[in-house]
């Protein structure tokens, strides 16, 4: 059995993942006929840890399970990869929101951000920044599976970029459950949210093997993402016309801007790129 899940680690840890977290997402979404109770459904994020960290210890033992722990503590890298963790995707977004205003002629409002609906508190916005923030970080075990899990063993055959594609792909489809609750039925709707995703994918390998493989930068990157998406009137640059993509085509430049500057190799020009047979 062992020799067997070593040989498709790859494949049975992705079954398993989205077979815990569909499962979850799919009876929340009323898709299947039950729910789960409330307790299961707020691990969902953590379906990714739970599962990488079982597969990894199946398949490549205890000590493989504590270098994985590790590298979510893995804090040391220069500040600048900070910065960028921190910042670059919320600039994306102020972006797309202010180019839409001015190509569209239609001043943004920034007094409705996602997170009036979300946090019933009568707080001002910036006092609610930071706990998001930490509760993003908290909840959401995402990059444990994709960069921690996934990217590694994608990239000991593949190109970090062409890791990044696939990775951003199976990433992209995984939210397929969120879009049938939502009744987004629109076949081009999805096809554009897997390619932003795609390029997405990019900027977490870059940030990822820059860092040595620190899942706590492309956590907090993560982290930033969601956050900036529940502050800022986002929805915003997601309406009318061509300009409902307008946000995605800004990841896609950014990240053939990534790719020329750190090369498709390694998706840097530091560091080696993270690898697990």
């Amino acid at each position: 059995m062992k020799i067997f899940l070593k040989r498709h680690s790859l494949i049975v840890g992705l079954a398993l993942m989205f077979l815990y977290t569909w499962t979850i997402d799919l009876s929340n979404s009323g898709v299947l006929p039950f729910k789960v109770p409330f307790f299961v459904y707020i691990t969902l994020g953590w379906g990714f840890i739970f599962v990488s960290l079982l597969m990894t210890g199946l398949t490549l033992g205890k000590d493989a399970v504590i270098e994985l722990l590790k590298r979510f503590l893995l804090w040391r890298v220069n500040w600048r990869w900070y910065l960028a963790a921190i910042l670059l995707l919320p600039a994306l977004q102020i972006a797309s929101i202010l180019l839409t205003s001015w190509l569209t002629r239609v001043p943004v409002d920034f007094s409705h951000p996602m997170i009036r609906e979300v946090v019933p508190l009568d707080a001002p916005l910036l006092a609610l920044v930071f706990p998001w923030l930490v509760f993003e970080i908290l909840t959401n075990g995402e990059e444990w599976g994709w960069r921690g899990y996934v990217l590694p063993r994608l990239q000991a055959k593949y190109s970090a970029l062409n890791a990044s594609l696939i990775v951003g792909v199976i990433w992209g489809i995984w939210h397929l459950p969120k879009f049938l609750g939502a009744g987004l039925s629109g076949e081009r709707s999805f096809l554009w949210f897997v390619i932003a995703h795609v390029a997405l994918s990019v900027f977490y390998t870059w940030l990822y093997n820059n860092t040595r493989g620190s899942l706590l930068l492309v956590t907090l990157f993560h982290a930033s993402g969601n956050t900036a998406g529940m502050f800022l009137p986002v929805s915003f640059a997601a309406v009318g016309g061509i300009m409902s993509n307008l946000l995605i085509v800004l990841y896609i430049i950014a990240a053939i801007v990534l790719t020329v500057a750190a090369g498709p190799a390694n998706l840097s020009r530091t560091e080696e790129k993270q690898i697990l047979e």
